[in-house]
């Protein structure tokens, strides 16, 4: 005869996990914000998935992620964008409406804000492909590696970073944006 098992239960006292979509304007971005989330996790409470498109105008990126995350069910969503393309009201409803936060690197772009973190000025005139040669050259290996950001950004320089949007990226990554 068969014995019956006791099904398990699970712990009434197990926390219970965050889930969130950061999704990146590029390959670049996802490589940083992976680096960003190892050196910043606290606790395993929050899970995220962080994920890339392939360039583009905001609004194709918004539409892009709107598009293929849809059936997915995140507790928060955002996507990270350069800040050297207008996003208009319209993209930025479209975000909303999907459930998506936006976070604009600035200034310019990733590179810019990291410059920035690194202390180096950023002047108004410089495009984001000026900020990539300057921080590139930089970095420890190809800038779609996490890794290659692990010299220069390690977990004291971006916890003592002043940049807005590099501390607001680090938040999300926490959950200390709601």
């Amino acid at each position: 005869m068969a014995r019956k098992h006791a099904s398990r239960k699970r712990p009434q006292h197990q926390a219970s996990q965050t889930t969130l979509l950061v999704v990146g304007e590029g390959p670049d971005d996802q490589a940083f914000i992976k680096h960003m989330y190892g050196q910043l996790r606290a606790s395993q409470a929050i899970r995220p998935k962080i994920e890339k498109q392939s360039g583009g105008s905001p609004g194709n990126i918004i539409d892009n992620a709107a598009r293929k995350y849809a059936h997915q069910d995140f507790d928060q969503r955002f996507i990270v964008l350069d800040s050297d393309v207008a996003i208009s009201q319209q993209e930025r409803d479209k975000a909303r409406k999907q459930g998506f936060r936006l976070i604009l690197w600035s200034p310019t772009c990733l590179e810019g804000a990291l410059l920035e973190v690194l202390g180096e000025r950023v002047n108004d005139h410089e495009t984001a492909q000026q900020l990539k040669a300057r921080l590139h050259p930089q970095l420890a290996a190809h800038h779609t590696e996490p890794g290659a950001y692990a010299v220069l950004f390690s977990r004291p320089v971006l916890q003592a970073a002043t940049n807005a949007s590099v501390i607001e990226v680090g938040r999300a990554l926490t959950g200390q944006l709601a």
